[in-house]
């Protein structure tokens, strides 16, 4: 399984025009990506237990079937002391990420009215959707509360 994801997500901030950007690392202890190493670190992991955080200092790719909310559960999210302008960034990486995932599933839906696809092949990827938009749900409720509770 792959521990992090790559997705780009390069932007001006609001304030300081520099570029920013952001990616999902799944912090799983001993289990973590080399690459989530230092986004990990501060993050508390019960032994067998994973936690997704988000790393500001990588540049991530969302493309056609490559999406953060297809492969890391976010319904425990680490957003501590992320500060408002990383909270709006990865506000903005959930959002482009949500928008991925319905082309995605526009594009899966046309596949099978054209019979490229078959019905099982449909239903996976329609489930494969459905927990996307659940992802996305999370990890915009834990933006929201972080947000609310000034980090």
């Amino acid at each position: 399984m792959r521990l992090a994801f790559a997705a780009a997500l390069g932007f001006a901030t609001l304030l300081g025009g520099t570029a920013q950007a952001a990616s999902l690392c799944n912090c799983c202890g001993s289990d973590t990506a080399q690459s989530c190493a230092t986004a990990c670190a501060p993050v508390k992991v019960m032994p067998g237990q994973c936690v997704a955080t988000v790393d500001f200092d990588a540049e991530a790719a969302i493309g056609p079937g490559q999406n953060p909310l297809y492969d890391i559960p976010l319904q425990n999210v680490w957003l501590d002391s992320s500060g408002k302008d990383n909270l709006e960034v990865f506000r903005r990486l959930m959002e482009r990420a949500r928008k991925a995932a319905e082309a995605d599933r526009r594009k899966a839906l046309a596949e099978r009215r054209k019979g490229a696809i078959d019905a099982a092949t449909a239903d996976r990827l329609a489930k494969r959707y459905d927990d996307a938009m659940v992802n996305y749900y999370l990890g915009m409720q834990s933006y929201r509360i972080a947000l609310s509770s000034g980090s």
